[in-house]
Order: structure tokens, then C-alpha cells, then sequence
């Protein structure tokens, strides 16, 4: 049976990632689409999967097509980024993160103020510098099943 390794941290590596991670969230924040689209693999294997049940996206392809729109509509909002933990595997090419966002957010046409989003995902380090692959969106919800 193979052991898995642990994970590491690496300062440099970390300051790479994170700066692919602000550069994401201050694209949305300017509605750049063109800098949001920088910080993914463009491939068929991207996977992001959102708050909405019908935000379920399993290709760059079908992800984009959806963002293309929501991007420049997020123009002027602010994303505050907290609580980002960012962790590699032992060959140091990927990385997976965790961070909490404050931020407002439009869905089925109602803007919603969420403290404490989460925010997921994994990067692969590539020829053309670390991309995302796969992120995951969630609200935090009470006890009751309530958004907060």
C-alpha cells in the first residue's frame, strides 16, 4: 500500500499561488474577464462548482461561457480575502488553498451580502506559471439552513 506524503508549506511557492489567488478575486472586483481567465487551466479537465445547484461546471469550456457574463457585472464590488491557507504536495507542482471572502453577490438577479464565503481549489504549476483547475464556492449556512 503507498503512504501518502504529507504536505508542505514553501514560502516562495506560496507567494506564487497567492498572487494567482488576489489576481482572481481583484479581476472580479475591476470586471476584468481577461485577467479572471488568466488565472485557469483552459482545458477540458477544469472543474468549479458553485453556489447555485445548476453551477455544477466539468470543462474550462462551460465554466468560461458562464463567467464571460457574471464577470463585468461584479465590476466595482469589493472582495475582502481572509483566513488563506495554501498547502503543496511533496513535488511542490500542486497546491491546494482555502480562504474565507467577504463580498456581495448576484444570483438569479438578487444581490446578497455573504461574510464568510469559503472559497477552495487546487492549481497546477504549468510551463505558464501556476492555474487554477479546480474551485469550489459555497455560502455559509446557520443551524436552521439558512444563508448568513
Amino acid at each position: 500500500m503507498l503512504k501518502t506524503k504529507p504536505a508542505f508549506k514553501n514560502d516562495q511557492l506560496a507567494k506564487e499561488v497567492s498572487k494567482v489567488l488576489n489576481t482572481l478575486l481583484r479581476s472580479q472586483e475591476e470586471g476584468d474577464v481577461e485577467t479572471f481567465a488568466h488565472c485557469f487551466l483552459h482545458e477540458q479537465t477544469v472543474v468549479h462548482i458553485g453556489t447555485d445547484t445548476d453551477e455544477y461546471f466539468t470543462s474550462w469550456k462551460d465554466y468560461f461561457h458562464q463567467m464571460d457574463d457574471v464577470i463585468p457585472s461584479r465590476k466595482g464590488t469589493e472582495i475582502n480575502e481572509k483566513n488563506t491557507c495554501i498547502y503543496f504536495n511533496s513535488h511542490g507542482d500542486t497546491a491546494w488553498y482555502s480562504q474565507l471572502i467577504d463580498t456581495c453577490y448576484e444570483t438569479k438577479g438578487e444581490i446578497t451580502r455573504i461574510e464568510g464565503f469559503r472559497h477552495t481549489g487546487v492549481l497546477i504549476n504549468t510551463p505558464e506559471g501556476w492555474k487554477i483547475v479546480q474551485s469550489h464556492v459555497s455560502a455559509p449556512i446557520n443551524a436552521e439552513g439558512v444563508r448568513l
